[in-house]
This record gives structure tokens, sequence and C-alpha cells, in this order.
């Protein structure tokens, strides 16, 4: 018999500590945790010890430090704003601690006649870990989302309110008040009211987030057709004023000198006269490159270009046209923050060997907050208009099934992506 009850022990904390795996995913699933290997291994402690954690009613002595350990782990091993690793890591701990209290408490004295060689309770305990971690997964957050400063505070109120319950249960009554029929039914009622409560405001803020991203989505969309409108518009009048050329000749030779020059001066300042260059074999790529040019020059901004393109892309006309378009934009706005003989601006494209490679590089100040490899937040004041470049990029990547990087070092920001053409041609067979 002791030798079973060993077994059973040994196999209660290896379920333990797969729960620990799992949860550790969960959370990264929500807020994405620092690389260190530290961080990770402090994460995946605090994980483990929420879940293993006893919780009984009337002791002070578990959930107070556990809760405060587990917070400050997120706080100082994940990233993210602060208000959103505030209420993720009080939402992820109150749920497994409602579930651990309600386990621990009321289900333990339901089931007190079971043999403790028969009662696993450590799998139930790897179940909810796995059943948290199996949800969040399907409803696939990315886990750098960001909601806003608002929502976050809405949430994190509405978090006070199960976990009020939870603390109250547990804190507020006596170990030794003992139970009876109706007080343990009342206390299995709340903690499972605390737990569902919980999960509903995982759900919302999974929602929250999905939300965000279709009005974000948008709001490109909108941003894309009416800049790509914008081309067309121009590439129409173009055709249509060399269209009219020979009259515009006609008229010419039959005015006076005095007027003639009048009329010449008109045709020149129309922007249907401008010049579109030809980088590349990409008509989308010149009149994006080519309204960028002009935009730089007025700006003071030193533009290097090179651009290796053989043929019409494959992808569809508003993606190139967002792609090339945002990363001038932020590149320009960038520049614009500097005196004007520091401004610069390199663009380097190459198509071959099944890839297009695009690589961007400006001069910028020092950029505070960011780092390699993530989404930079816009500086404006107008976040809800602005903002959107390397995500709307990041997007386009994504589409493509390509790969993306950023870096900012010693006054230079760049970025680097590529996009596989196979990709597209798979989709298309399909």
């Amino acid at each position: 018999m002791q030798q079973i009850m060993v077994a059973v022990t040994k196999l209660q904390g290896v379920f333990i500590l797969a729960g620990g795996v799992f949860l550790y995913l969960s959370l990264g699933r929500l807020i994405p945790v620092k690389e260190k290997w530290y961080c990770r291994m402090a994460v995946y402690f605090g994980c483990w010890l929420m879940l293993s954690m006893i919780i009984f009613i009337g002791d002070w002595a578990n959930l107070p430090p556990a809760l405060g350990v587990f917070l400050l782990i997120v706080w100082q091993c994940c990233k993210g704003s602060r208000l959103k690793r505030l209420t993720v890591g009080f939402m992820l701990a109150s749920v497994v601690f409602a579930f651990n209290g309600f386990h621990d408490n009321c289900l333990n004295y339901f089931l007190r006649e079971l043999p403790d060689e028969i009662y696993f309770g450590g799998s139930l305990r790897f179940l909810l870990a796995l059943f948290l971690y199996l949800w969040i997964r399907r409803r696939s957050p990315e886990p750098d989302f960001e909601l806003s400063p608002t929502l976050w505070k809405l949430l994190l109120l509405l978090t006070l309110s199960p976990l009020g319950i939870e603390l109250a249960l547990v804190l507020l009554r006596s170990p030794f008040s003992g139970w009876d029929g109706g007080t343990i039914l009342a206390d299995t009622a709340l903690f499972l009211l605390a737990f569902f409560a919980f999960v509903g405001l995982l759900w919302a803020m999974l929602v929250l987030d999905r939300q965000q991203q279709l009005e974000q989505e948008y709001a490109l969309a909108q941003h894309y057709r009416k800049y790509y409108e914008a081309l067309e518009q121009q590439q129409f009048e173009i055709r249509r004023l060399k269209h009219d050329l020979a009259n515009h000749l006609q008229i010419l030779r039959a005015l006076p000198e005095v007027e003639r020059n009048g009329y010449i001066d008109s045709m020149i300042e129309n922007q249907a006269f401008s010049k579109v260059l030809a980088y590349c074999a990409d008509s989308t790529v010149n009149a994006v490159l080519t309204a960028k040019e002009n935009l730089m020059r007025q700006k003071g901004i030193r533009f290097y270009v090179k651009v290796e393109i053989g043929q019409e892309l494959w992808m569809e006309r508003a993606d190139i046209c967002a792609l090339f378009a945002n990363a001038l934009d932020n590149a320009v706005e960038a520049c614009e923050k500097l005196t004007e003989g520091q401004r610069e601006i390199s663009l380097e494209v190459r198509q071959g060997k099944g890839l297009l490679v695009v690589k961007t590089e400006n001069s910028c100040l020092k950029i505070e907050n960011g780092e390699r490899g993530s989404l930079l937040k816009t500086t404006k004041k107008d976040t809800a208009n602005h903002g959107f470049g390397l995500r709307s990029i990041r997007e386009v990547v994504k589409k493509y099934g390509g790969h993306m990087e950023i870096d900012q070092a010693a006054g230079r920001f760049t970025l680097f992506l590529y996009l596989p053409q196979e990709k597209k041609r798979k989709d298309k067979e399909k």
C-alpha cells in the first residue's frame, strides 16, 4: 500500500510539472515572455507554483504570497504595456486559484470517501492547464496584441468583482467554522462563479482583440484603397493628357507668344505631366516610387534606390502599393525629425530565385519604445489614424508567407523582408 501511495504521489508530481508547461504556453500566447533564459525559467516557475498551490479556506499562508509572486514574475519577465501585464496576470492567476479553491475544498469534501490511491488530484490541475492552452490556442491571439488603455482599465476593473469573491471565500472565513450541506453548496457555487467569470473575462479580452483587429484591417483597407485610387487617377490623367498632346500643340501654335508662355506654364504645373520614372518592370512599383521620390525631393531627403524587378510582380496591386508606400512613408516620417542635411533613405529591391527581397534604411532619431524584431508604436497623438505602417507591412508579409525583421542602431532604422513567390502559386493551385 505504501508503494502505491509513493507511486501516486510521484505521478501527481508529474501531472503538475506537465500542467505547468501548458500553463506557461497559455501565458505565452497572451503576452510575450522575454527571450532571456532566466526570464523563461522564472515564468515557468510562477506557472508551476500557481498550479500546484493548495488553497484552503481560512489559510492566509498560500494564496496572497503565491498571487504576489506570480504577478511580480509577469511584471518583470513579460513584455507589453503595464496595464496588459497587470490585467493578464490577474486574470490567469485568478482563474487557476478559483479552480484550486474549488478543488481543494469543495471537490475534496464531496470525494472524501474515495481512497487516496484512486483519486488523482494532480490530474485535474493538469486537465485545467491543458484546457486553457487548447482554448486560448484555438482563439489564436497574437502574443503582442495590445488593447487601448481604456479597455485594459475596464477589464482590470471587471476582474476585481470575481477576485473579491475568491479572496472573501478564502481569507474571510475561519478554517474551524466547519461545513454543513448548505455551506458547502454555497461555497461550491461561489468558487465556480468566480472561475467561469474569469474564463468569461479571458474570452472577452480575446473577442475585443479580434474586434480591434477587424477595425484596423478595415481602416488599412480604406487607406490602401484611397492611396491606390489616387495613383490610378494620376496614371489616368497622364494617359489622357498624352492622348490630347496633339491638340495642345495645335493650340500652342495658334496662340500669341504672351499667351503661349502662360499656357505652357499651366501645363507644366499640372501633376499629370510629372515624370513617371521607370525603376523596374512593375508599373505599380514605378508609380509608388515616382510619387515618393517627388515627396522626398520636396522635403530635402536624399533618396538612393536600386530595384531589380525583371517582370510584373505576382502580388495583388493593392498589396504592392501598401508594402512600398508604407515602408517609404515611415522612412520619410522618421527623416522629417532630423535636420535637412541628415535626411537619407535607401531602398534596395531584388527579385530572383522565387523570392522578392526588400530592404529599406533611413536615418532617424533614437527609438525609445521599440526593440529588435518588434513592431514600433506610433509617436503621433492621433493613434486611431496612425501607427498602421509597420502593422500593414507585417500583414502583407504574413499573407504571402514571408519574413520580416526590423532593427534600429546608431541612428539608422532598417526594415528587411522577403516574400516567397511559391507561396502564392500554391495558394492559387488549391
